[in-house]
C-alpha cells in the first residue's frame, strides 16, 4: 500500500555546489561510501546500497525503479558534519534486479554545517512533552480595535504616568493633523525639542525609533510656517509622536500613536524608551494570551546537540506549527529529568497520518546546564 508524503515547510539552505567531473568523482571516492547514502524526499526514508564504483565513473546502485523519476534523475543525500546531496543521471535500469546505472552530475554540499551528527533510533528512549505553543488563530480585528485599544490605554497610564501631558490618538480618526498623518503614512517617529524652530535633538539620543525630519517633511507640504503659528499660539515648546504597532507574523500594524508635549522646555528624549516599553510590552501580553499549553508526549525519532526530529501525532500541534514556526517543549530521555528548551521549527513533512517535525534547538531557561546535560544523555543513549 502506498504512504502519502507531502512536505509543508523547508527551511532554504545555502549551498555549494560542485559540478567538476573530476572533483565529484573525488568526493563520492573520499566521502560517500555504502552506508548512510538515502533517497531524497522519500518518505520511508529508504537506505540505497552501492553495490560498484565503475572505472568510467559510472556507479552502480540498489534501488527500486519505481524511485526513479520521469526525468531519469534521483537525488540522494549523507549528512557527515555538513548535509551533503549528490544528483545522477539514471542511464538504465535493470527491473529484474533493481540496479540503477547512474551518472553522477552535481554534489551540492551545505554551507552550514551540523554542531554534531544525529544521533537515530530515540523513538521509545526519549519523548518530547509540556509543549508550550501559539493557538492557530488570533482575531487582529479585536486586537487592532476596542479591545486592544482598552489594554493599550491601560498600560499608557501605567508606564507613561511621571509624563502628565501624555496621551493615546488611534489613527482611524478622519480629524488627524498633518504630523498625525506623516506618521501615519511613512510609520516615523516625530521628536522637536524646539516646537518655534522644529529642531530636533542629537541623532544619536533616539534610539530604537526611526524619527522623521518634520521641518524637512512640512516644507514639502508648503505648510510649515503655518504648523510653527499653530505651536506658537498653543504654546507648545517641545513634543514628540511615537507610531505604536502590534506585530505578528503578517508584518507590523499600526494601532496607535503615543502623543507628549511641553510647555516648559525640551522633553527628554528618555520619553522614546517610554514609548518603546510600551510597544513591546503590549506585544508581549498579546502573545501571551494567544499561546496554550498542551501537554502530550511526542516520540524524538533523532537527536543532535543543534536539534531535533520529532514524530507528532498531535492535530493541535500540527496546526499550531504550521501556523508559527516557533514552540517550547520539555526533552526527557528515559529515567533522567526533563529538559526544557526553545525550538524553531526548521522543516515539515506528513507521512500517512504521521507529521515528521525538524526543530531547530534555539534557546532554553537554563541554557549553559542544560546544553551540558543534553550533549551528556545523548552519549550515553549512543554507547547503548
Amino acid at each position: 500500500m502506498e504512504v502519502e508524503y507531502r512536505s509543508f515547510l523547508q527551511s532554504p539552505r545555502v549551498w555549494d555546489k560542485i559540478t567538476d567531473p573530476a572533483k565529484v568523482g573525488y568526493i563520492l571516492k573520499e566521502y560517500v561510501h555504502n552506508n548512510g547514502i538515502f533517497l531524497k524526499e522519500n518518505p520511508l526514508k529508504q537506505e540505497l546500497q552501492i553495490l560498484k564504483n565503475s572505472e568510467d565513473g559510472k556507479i552502480h546502485l540498489r534501488i527500486d525503479p519505481n524511485q526513479v523519476n520521469k526525468e531519469n534523475e534521483i537525488t540522494v543525500y549523507k549528512t557527515l558534519s555538513k548535509h551533503m546531496e549528490i544528483g545522477f543521471r539514471v542511464e538504465r535500469v535493470d527491473d529484474e534486479n533493481g540496479i540503477a546505472i547512474c551518472i553522477p552530475e552535481y554534489v551540492k554540499i551545505a554551507k552550514e554545517g551540523r554542531i554534531t551528527t544525529r544521533i537515530e533510533g530515540l523513538a521509545g528512549k526519549v519523548v518530547a512533552h509540556r509543549f508550550h505553543i501559539q493557538k492557530k488563530e488570533q482575531d487582529s480585528t479585536k486586537i487592532l480595535g476596542t479591545s486592544g485599544q482598552i489594554l493599550l490605554t491601560d498600560l499608557h497610564r501605567n508606564l507613561l504616568s511621571e509624563y502628565q501631558n501624555s496621551r493615546l490618538i488611534f489613527p482611524n480618526s478622519k480629524d488627524l493633523t498633518p504630523e498625525q498623518d506623516l506618521i501615519k503614512r511613512t510609520g516615523k517617529a516625530i521628536f522637536v525639542s524646539d516646537a518655534f524652530t522644529l529642531e530636533q535633538p542629537p541623532l544619536n539620543t533616539l534610539t530604537n525609533f526611526e524619527v522623521m525630519d518634520l521641518r524637512t517633511e512640512l516644507e514639502e507640504e508648503m505648510i510649515l510656517e503655518d504648523r510653527i503659528k499653530f505651536f506658537r499660539m498653543g504654546k507648545i515648546k517641545s513634543f514628540v509622536m511615537v507610531p505604536l504597532f502590534y506585530r505578528d507574523a503578517m508584518g507590523a500594524k499600526l494601532l496607535a500613536l503615543g502623543y507628549s508635549e511641553s510647555k516648559d522646555g525640551a522633553l527628554d528624549p528618555e520619553i522614546l524608551k517610554k514609548y518603546k516599553e510600551l510597544e513591546v510590552v503590549f506585544n508581549a501580553r498579546i502573545e501571551d494570551s494567544n499561546t496554550l499549553d498542551l501537554d502530550v508526549r511526542q516520540n524524538v525519532v533523532n537527536a543532535s546537540e543543534g536539534g531535533i526530529l520529532l514524530e507528532i501525532t498531535e492535530s493541535q500541534l500540527v496546526e499550531s506549527f504550521l501556523h508559527k514556526p516557533f514552540f517550547t517543549a520539555d526533552l526527557t530521555f528515559k529515567m533522567q529529568a526533563p529538559l526544557r528548551f526553545a525550538f524553531k521549527i526548521r522543516h515539515i513533512s506528513q507521512l500517512g497520518e504521521i507529521y515528521l517535525v525538524g526543530a531547530e534547538i534555539v534557546g532554553s531557561n537554563d541554557a549553559k546546564v542544560n546544553m551540558t546535560l543534553l550533549k551528556k544523555n545523548l552519549s550515553f543513549v549512543k554507547s547503548l
